[in-house]
């Protein structure tokens, strides 16, 4: 008994892979030296191989011939796939800035034998692009995600899921999205019921943003009084109310997209 293993090459010829013989033991070729077992320990008849290590270069059509005494010569086909699974890379798009239009958030890559699907899973609106490309020997496949900035959209998460015949499971790369915004400001605080003598006094700015907004306090037409304190959104006055402190008072809230201001018309009732 006699069993040889080759594979098909370019132009119809054939390449010897391996020879097992009953007498004469095995004799593997490069180079699948080191490379090919028997796939048994049964009878050669079997003529079964173990490819260890597969490479794209073993990808193709092969044939097996068995040679018998007295029942005569056998012939199987079969062809080999080697499965390349993808290692996926996402890379974030442009800065993200609301008021912008229709803008790249990430594009998504994976290359692999055969070609990945792609595809994306998130909250946020928006619409993708998918191409792919043949190499040499596998495909890569790159999808683009496209939306329209807006501070909803700030933190959420755009997932890459890459699917493979040679992965176990799913792949999944997040990048969670960053969009540059600033909202109006506006001041919060005072009442009719200020009056002279009225002690914990305090104004707060609303103003968000991302990046996170600096504060600014001023007075029109006049310096900030003595005994007030500015901390961040915060104006507080830290001694009773005096009726010099009536008077406008304006926050400004700044960051890298804008800058925004709020005024409060502060007005402080006399006691007499």
């Amino acid at each position: 008994v006699q069993v040889t293993w080759l594979k098909r090459v370019p132009g119809g010829h054939s390449t010897e892979v391996a020879v097992l013989n009953r007498e004469h033991g095995e004799h593997v070729k490069e180079p699948y030296a080191g490379r090919v077992l028997r796939g048994t320990e049964g009878a050669l008849e079997d003529g079964a191989i173990v490819l260890r290590n597969a490479v794209q270069g073993d990808e193709g059509d092969y044939e097996c011939h068995l040679i018998t005494f007295p029942l005569g010569n056998f012939e199987g086909h079969l062809t080999l796939k080697v499965l390349v699974p993808p290692l996926p890379i996402l890379n974030p798009g442009p800065p993200l800035e609301e008021g912008q239009g229709r803008t790249l958030a990430a594009s998504c890559t994976a290359e692999g034998n055969p070609v990945p699907s792609v595809h994306w899973e998130t909250e946020v609106r928006g619409t993708n692009s998918t191409r792919r490309s043949a190499h040499a020997r596998s495909a890569s496949v790159t999808s683009e995600f496209y939306l329209v900035p807006g501070r909803s959209m700030n933190g959420k998460s755009l997932t890459c899921v890459v699917a493979h015949p040679g992965l176990s499971h799913e792949k999944r790369i997040t990048h969670v999205l960053s969009i540059a915004y600033l909202s109006d400001a506006s001041v919060l605080g005072h009442s009719e019921g200020w009056h002279e003598g009225m002690e914990g006094a305090m104004l707060t700015c609303l103003g968000e943003g991302n990046p996170p907004p600096t504060y600014n306090w001023t007075r029109l037409d006049a310096p900030l009084p003595a005994g007030v304190r500015a901390t961040g959104d915060t104006l507080a006055f830290l001694r009773p109310l005096a009726a010099s402190d009536a008077g406008h008072y304006v926050c400004r809230v700044s960051n890298r997209v804008a800058t925004k201001e709020a005024r409060a018309n502060v007005s402080v009732r006399s006691n007499s």
